[in-house]
């Protein structure tokens, strides 16, 4: 084992720059190829002018607030292991995060039938951005706050957005074969995404040389949600 991690560690100082990078785009257009092969259906479908735009403004929506979320994921330990907390505690962090989110989540769907699916949405955005504010204090009472709202707006985001866009579907009288293109086009901006997420937040983690800039940047996304969700979204 000793020598496999060895030899592994000098396979790594010998790639040259920007290698995996490669291979990420390689692979990536690959499976863009394949993606569009498998979906040739739902890319022939033909739609109105109007539900495109309906589709771009929820997919620029979900897109963004899905960006917020993936932004954090890479640098949550990194940045509690900086403020010098143990594993213990760190521990007791991600729990509370998880927890809240199997508590609140059972309750979430109710509520968002009662009080709104739009208002839920920009819940999201607000809950998630506060929750990264938390992320500024080595305060351990405060991150646990703060690990506690991450874990109701991660509930949120896979309930609600889906919801709202179902509903606001059905209610404008668009065909079902309309609804499954775009969910299929929400699954590929999910991982392109997430892809781009990884990459603007080792930019920015290494631009501004601080494990908190990925969460200031994911504040700046979730307010690009919120604000397209109050201008272009009704509640349902």
């Amino acid at each position: 084992v000793w020598w496999g991690e060895v030899a592994g560690s000098r396979m790594v100082e010998h790639v040259p720059p920007g290698f995996f990078f490669g291979v990420l785009c390689i692979l990536c257009s690959i499976c863009g190829v394949l993606l569009w092969h498998q979906n040739r259906s739902l890319v022939s479908i033909k739609t109105s002018a109007e539900f495109r735009k309906f589709q771009m403004t929820y997919l620029l929506v979900y897109g963004c607030a899905v960006m917020g979320d993936w932004l954090q994921g890479p640098y949550v330990y990194a940045l509690y292991s900086s403020y010098s907390f143990s594993k213990q505690q760190i521990g007791v962090l991600f729990i509370a995060g998880f927890g809240s989110s199997l508590v609140f989540g059972i309750a979430l769907g109710s509520m968002t039938d009662r009080y709104g699916r739009k208002l839920s949405c920009l819940a999201y955005c607000a809950i998630y951005a506060l929750s990264c504010v938390t992320k500024h204090s080595p305060n351990f009472t405060i991150l646990l706050f703060g690990r506690v709202l991450g874990g109701i707006a991660y509930s949120i985001l896979f309930t609600s957005f889906d919801s709202w866009l179902i509903s606001e579907h059905n209610r404008k009288g668009y065909p079902a074969e309309w609804l499954n293109q775009t969910f299929q086009y929400a699954t590929i901006c999910n991982g392109v995404v997430a892809i781009a997420a990884g990459q603007i937040g080792a930019l920015v983690r290494a631009g501004g040389n601080s494990l908190i800039a990925p969460f200031d940047t994911a504040i700046v996304f979730l307010l690009v949600a919120a604000i397209v969700i109050l201008c272009c979204w009704v509640e349902n």
